[in-house]
């Protein structure tokens, strides 16, 4: 019997690692988060979602839609309108304190922990228990949780104050809450709420309505007569966002990217072949970087997910074959849907940012192919030492990338090995509970990485309490960890000027200012500039 401590330990280390790092760069300028950091003070601080008044004091962003004479967020309003309450709250307890309204830094700070990072703890929590229903192992339970929740794109965006990992939290609540087939049917209120959150998603990144066409259709395969209620609940989100989209644009329809002010970036949203919104033909370039590629692709930085495209195939073989089919068409979808964006690259960023919302399914997929093993006990050894070892290697890439330098110039085909890595050796560290503590460089993330570790050992060596059985398991999964991180360190071109380049320029506005005697690079800056003021044709974050 397992104690709550025990059971929820995993969960406590992704909390520890949502709250240790802080990577704010506040010259990067960094348009996917400023533009939202902008809207939720303008209306805290002015009453309005015009950003002219707060551009006035906190100086110019990007990503911006024109509408008449006003300035309005060129994103998805879902994370904005998170985020009100607690700038609010934040705004009125520096008051009460004398304090003037909280600057940029104190303003993201909050913004990130209060509407980005708990929210995803709160659902990670309940991921933790619907994903132990399935497996039935608390090792596996531990792997899945701390692979999801800092092993994936659920973590870059997840300490950052952008709506990518709201959406995907969102629409996998909306499933949790919705029933298998063949199970009793649950209240209408929890099938309304399973609708509420499913639309929800679309409200925090309008890329995710593809997934929730597809959740909508699963629900009503397993609910039939009682779809009515999903429906319901679905409707009000739906309503109003378009309600949000007719005061500022006109009609319930017109998205953000019809009116953006920088007309580089409509350029790209508007080509000539494409026929909807930024989409047109694929981009066959798109196919192996977005799912490969150590640069962007989600199967490079999150390698466990393998697991779950495995898991997904078995349950359309085996069963169970609509949860199987549900898992493979988000997957497949998103994919499809990123392969024909005319910027599917997303900018300087960590992954395939924009298809973030199919992640939670895939993990579910890998907890699935687990459970089919039942049973069988090699063939769930061997699956355990393989999710130990995926998911060791998936944090790896993902904890050092988001905790770091969460926004990789597209110079690099390795980023992680030839910036992450070289500005940690050369005393380039983020702010983070280390330097609250008084350290400096890499040796400020020690803290991080040891709860990192130590949660790692909670599940790598499976549920047998034999030492020889755990000893065994935990080597076969660290040898294989090794044997990918290795190879990937070896991935990659050799170094050029357009890399030296963009490393001097991320170095040149680093923050904290750097505390060792390890000289910096010195290259000449970067060809573009993320955010202020970008040249005709540069990509958007």
């Amino acid at each position: 019997m397992e104690t709550p401590l025990r059971r929820n330990a995993a969960w406590l280390v992704v909390a520890i690692a949502y709250v240790s790092a802080f990577p704010y760069f506040e010259k990067l300028n960094n348009p996917n988060e400023n533009v939202r950091v902008w809207a939720a003070r303008a209306v805290v601080q002015h009453g309005e979602l015009n950003l002219g008044k707060v551009m006035a004091e906190w100086g110019y962003v990007n990503d911006k839609a024109i509408s008449g004479k006003m300035l309005f967020s060129g994103k998805a309003p879902g994370t904005t309108f998170l985020g009100v309450p607690v700038l609010y709250a934040q705004t009125k307890l520096w008051k009460l304190l004398g304090w003037n309204p909280p600057s940029k830094l104190g303003a993201t700070l909050a913004l990130r922990v209060g509407s980005v990072a708990l929210p995803l703890l709160i659902f990670l929590w309940f991921f933790a228990r619907h994903i132990e229903r399935i497996v039935k192992s608390p090792a596996v339970r531990d792997l899945l949780v701390l692979g999801l929740g800092v092993g994936t794109l659920m973590y870059p965006y997840g300490i950052t104050f952008v709506g990518h990992a709201q959406a995907a939290a969102a629409a996998y609540t909306g499933f949790m809450l919705l029933p298998a087939r063949g199970e009793p049917p649950p209240s209408r209120a929890r099938l309304q709420w399973a609708g509420v959150c499913v639309a929800l998603s679309v409200v925090f990144e309008y890329q995710a309505a593809l997934v929730a066409v597809l959740l909508g259709a699963y629900a009503a395969a397993v609910l039939r007569r009682r779809w009515g209620w999903f429906l319901l609940g679905a409707s009000l989100p739906a309503l109003l966002l378009g309600a949000y989209h007719t005061a500022l644009f006109g009609r319930p329809w017109d998205f953000p990217y019809a009116h953006l002010e920088n007309t580089g970036f409509a350029q790209l949203w508007y080509q000539k072949d494409n026929w909807f919104i930024g989409l047109g033909k694929v981009h066959s370039s798109a196919v192996a970087v977005t799912t490969f590629a150590p640069s962007y692709g989600l199967f490079a930085f999150s390698p466990f997910l393998l697991l779950g495209v495995a898991g997904a195939i078995a349950a359309i073989i085996k069963g169970p074959r609509l949860q199987g089919a549900l898992m493979l068409a988000i997957a497949a979808a998103m994919f499809a849907f990123l392969w024909r964006m005319s910027n599917w690259r997303g900018g300087w960023c960590v992954g395939p940012r924009y298809i973030a919302a199919a992640v939670p399914f895939l993990a579910w997929g890998a907890g699935l192919l687990y459970a089919r093993c039942r049973g069988r006990p090699r063939a769930r050894s061997a699956v355990a030492v393989a999710l130990g070892g995926l998911v060791a290697v998936s944090i790896f890439m993902n904890a050092l990338s988001a905790t770091v330098y969460p926004h990789y110039p597209e110079q690099f085909d390795n980023p992680l090995f030839d910036l992450t890595i070289p500005l940690l050796a050369s005393g380039y560290a983020p702010y983070s509970l280390g330097t609250l503590l008084g350290l400096h460089g890499a040796v400020s993330l020690a803290p991080l990485g040891l709860v990192l570790v130590l949660g790692l050992a909670l599940g790598m060596g499976g549920d047998d309490d034999r030492p020889r059985r755990w000893v065994s398991q935990t080597s076969g999964a660290v040898l294989l960890a090794s044997t990918i991180i290795l190879a990937l360190a070896k991935y990659g071109r050799a170094p050029s000027r357009a890399e030296d380049g963009a490393r001097g320029f991320v170095e040149s506005y680093w923050e904290p200012r750097r505390r060792v005697d390890t000289p910096p690079s010195f290259a000449p800056p970067a060809p573009a500039v993320p955010g202020a003021a970008p040249p005709p044709g540069s990509k958007p974050r």
